[in-house]
């Protein structure tokens, strides 16, 4: 069964505002839910995507798929054992 979804006339103009688009991003992680979506056993198509749309999907498709680099540089690794510990190197710098 074919269901579209058209958040547009759920949210309407408050869509396009970026107070909105926190919400959705810190309530619902949408772009890691909309890549879950596209990637199922569904078939989804997107369309008429915004460009802040395809930046968040693409960030999470690098995310998952790119190997992560940890590049510290020159910087000193600090081991800390306790909180106390983490506390006193970020007091110090």
């Amino acid at each position: 069964m074919k269901q579209i979804i058209n958040i547009q006339e759920q949210y309407g103009a408050e869509l396009h505002t970026r107070q909105m688009m926190e919400r959705l991003a810190a309530n619902l992680q949408p772009a890691d839910e909309l890549y879950n979506l596209t990637h199922s056993d569904m078939h989804v198509d997107l369309i008429n995507i915004e460009p802040f749309v395809k930046k968040m999907l693409s960030a999470v498709i690098k995310g998952r798929f790119l190997p992560r680099q940890h590049n510290a540089g020159d910087m000193p690794i600090i081991h800390c054992t306790t909180i106390g510990s983490v506390q006193r190197q970020l007091m110090a710098n």
